[in-house]
């Protein structure tokens, strides 16, 4: 499934930017509804220097994914539905803010295509695509790909797993 998560975000990367989309909205609120389902703390497998928290807010309509370090927040990324898909905002370190729709598919796999940015200065990188797909064994595999000054770049992933209560 990983490889597959790997290829589907390659391809992705590729694709041009999502500006419209045909998804079936009871398709959206079933990835939404899988989103939430990941409210509270993650570990990352690949370090011990950050935690990923998912959290619910606005009665339910939006999920907030906070990536927190020693040091204190680094990052956050919005979920919320906007008819018949669903839109991440990601509140990047550099200070800009990449908008990136749902892609049609599966709840155990979602696909985020990039739409458009705010706060963008030339010379900075944005999240281009960003997925997750989840595992037989509770973990989630996060990947994204960052496009910069010198185009796309590989795919990054990593290994979350639910923290212990």
């Amino acid at each position: 499934m990983i490889k597959h998560t790997f290829l589907a975000l390659a391809a992705l990367a590729l694709a041009p930017a999502v500006h419209a989309q045909d998804e079936d909205p009871s398709a959206a609120q079933t990835q939404f509804a899988r989103i939430a389902s990941w409210e509270g703390r993650w570990n990352v497998a690949e370090t011990d220097a950050l935690e990923i928290v998912f959290e619910s807010t606005a009665r339910g309509s939006t999920i907030i994914e906070r990536w927190e370090t020693d040091a204190g927040l680094h990052s956050i990324t919005i979920y919320h539905l906007d008819g018949n898909r669903i839109i991440a905002t990601h509140y990047c370190p550099q200070g800009n803010q990449p908008r990136l729709a749902s892609l049609p598919g599966d709840s155990d796999q979602i696909a985020f295509a990039f739409t458009d940015i705010t706060g963008f200065d030339e010379g900075e990188s944005h999240t281009h695509s960003l997925g997750f797909a989840a595992q037989q064994d509770g973990s989630l595999i996060r990947t994204e790909v960052y496009t910069g000054a010198e185009g796309l770049g590989s795919p990054s992933s990593y290994t979350l797993v639910r923290a212990p209560s």
